[in-house]
């Protein structure tokens, strides 16, 4: 697993990694049941404060690419929208 970070226009620092799942040791993944057929083969993560992106397939070269090769690839990245804790509805507290 390679690790860059970069800037975008907007002068936000963001990481990005490849992740490579593993579902046969990876509990999460057990848990889940399985992956969607498009992130079997692994996928980029862009994560800033607050913002969190994935990217699929991994692109060769990423890991190598320049600054503005990046920005572009996180512009093509898929927002993760996180779900919402459920709210209790339990009265008594």
């Amino acid at each position: 697993m390679g690790l860059r970070t970069f800037r975008d226009a907007g002068d936000r620092e963001w990481r990005v990694w490849d992740v490579q799942p593993d579902t046969t040791n990876d509990v999460r993944l057990r848990t889940l049941g399985h992956l969607p057929a498009e992130m079997a083969g692994g996928w980029l993560c862009f994560e800033t404060e607050g913002e969190k992106r994935r990217l699929t397939p991994v692109p060769e070269g990423w890991d190598v690419d320049d600054p503005e090769a990046l920005i572009r690839l996180c512009l093509l990245a898929t927002l993760v929208v996180r779900a919402a804790r459920p709210i209790s509805t339990d009265a008594s507290g």
